[in-house]
């Protein structure tokens, strides 16, 4: 596993990297108020059979955008990550994408299917919730966050991650630190609260819904849920993947929002026998 900065049109873009170069590609892409640290616990794993690259999202993590003051749009996070992709030389490629990262990432497909080989959405509400379930969502995370993001220390991440996890003792400690240091840089809480409007927004969130387009989705799409996730609805998930054209579902029991952290192993030999069928 390696960790770089990588020019992406010119935005230097924090990246996780790890496997051989000429292996089949995979992008990992994280949630709203997480880095790519998410995925410390599977990328060596998924290494072993792929180049595997962890992206921080544009305006998110440590990928400054190259103007903080000017807001990171979806669409902008959407073509970033296929600047990823070209990057690294990736003419087609996997992407699992993470809660919010999963609907990007779902997002990317839709605007470019002929580069995708396979398409992982874990645990998103985002992705399959109603409006209403979604805007319900946001306003609690922005409760829950905004009064306290930029002053949290790696044990008051700990705390506030609590309801994510079915288990508090899985917490990554490693994840809690880097969180502690990504709010610390001045430009990260107004990007996250610039995601957060546009969620909050539906009137400008609509364009980039999955859940109305899931018929579009026609690549090979793997669905992993937690059963004790709070943030996305089961039966949600359930209903979104009998209407995709090639899509699966994988539930993991006493597992929350964030199976690639509460249950790596598990998580991994699932993504692994998916990606390599």
């Amino acid at each position: 596993m390696q960790m770089k900065f990588v020019d992406v049109g010119g935005v230097m873009t924090r990246c996780i990297e790890a496997g051989e170069k000429g292996a089949p590609p995979l992008i990992l892409v994280h949630g709203i108020s997480i880095t790519s640290d998410l995925w410390l616990r599977n990328i060596d794993a998924l290494g072993q059979d792929f180049h595997v690259v962890a992206a921080d999202m544009l305006g998110h993590g440590f990928t400054c955008p190259r103007d903080p003051g000017t807001p990171v749009t979806v669409q902008d996070k959407i073509d970033h990550l296929l600047g990823v992709a070209d990057a690294y030389g990736f003419d087609r490629f996997a992407i699992s994408g993470s809660s919010y990262g999963g609907l990007i990432s779902a997002n990317v497909y839709l605007q470019a299917p002929e580069r995708f080989t396979k398409l992982i959405i874990n645990g998103s509400g985002s992705s399959f919730n109603t409006e209403a379930q979604l805007a319900g969502f946001v306003e609690k995370i922005y409760t829950s966050y905004k009064p306290v993001l930029t002053s949290l220390s790696p044990e008051g991440w700990g705390k506030l991650l609590e309801g994510t996890f079915h288990d508090p003792a899985s917490i990554p400690r490693e994840l809690t630190v880097l969180l502690s240091l990504c709010y610390a840089q001045p430009w990260a809480a107004g990007c996250w609260e610039q995601t957060i409007a546009t969620m909050r927004d539906m009137e400008r969130f609509r364009p980039y819904r999955i859940l109305e387009r899931l018929q579009d989705i026609a690549v090979p799409t793997l669905v992993v849920w937690g059963l004790q996730d709070r943030g996305g609805v089961f039966d949600q998930a359930i209903a979104a993947v009998s209407e995709m054209p090639d899509a699966s579902l994988e539930a993991i029991d006493n597992c929350g929002h964030l199976p690639m952290a509460e249950h790596p192993d598990q998580y991994n030999n699932i993504a692994r026998a998916f990606l390599l069928k």
